[in-house]
């Protein structure tokens, strides 16, 4: 008899973890599908919503380890989701953009992302949903 389940499924931080798996675990499922890695998703967001970054700046935004991140900034660049550029003020470093196909390709994801999140969420009402988002936005405003 497994007693883990019943003996922490009544505390929030387990449930909080067993949603993380979950949402992940269709994130993952959703982006691959659409034949996309979540590790470019990361990326192309960051790009896209706090701008053009150095590659060191990049790595420290989404928390990715900056020698395997150049690996995936090759694979960006050779689908053509990224560029690099030479830094002006620092022609040893280089500038990652977005491309307009990256743009794209990260609505594509969006919306894969949509439809996780609509499949993780199937059983709960729009209201329950909307009471959900708020707790959860409660929970990590100050992170």
């Amino acid at each position: 008899m497994n007693t883990s389940r019943r003996r922490h499924g009544d505390r929030v931080i387990w449930q909080l973890g067993h949603a993380s798996h979950q949402s992940r675990r269709l994130i993952r499922q959703h982006l691959v599908g659409g034949g996309f890695k979540t590790q470019h998703y990361h990326v192309l967001a960051s790009l896209a919503d706090d701008g053009d970054a150095t590659q060191t700046a990049l790595a420290d935004r989404i928390i990715f380890d900056r020698s395997d991140l150049v690996t995936l900034l090759d694979e960006l660049g050779e689908l053509e989701y990224v560029i690099r550029r030479t830094d002006p003020a620092d022609r040893r470093r280089n500038i990652v953009a977005i491309t307009a196909k990256g743009s794209e390709a990260l609505a594509a994801m969006d919306e894969l992302i949509f439809a996780a999140e609509a499949e993780l969420l199937e059983g709960l009402s729009p209201a329950d949903r909307k009471t959900l988002l708020s707790l959860l936005s409660r929970l990590t405003r100050d992170q």
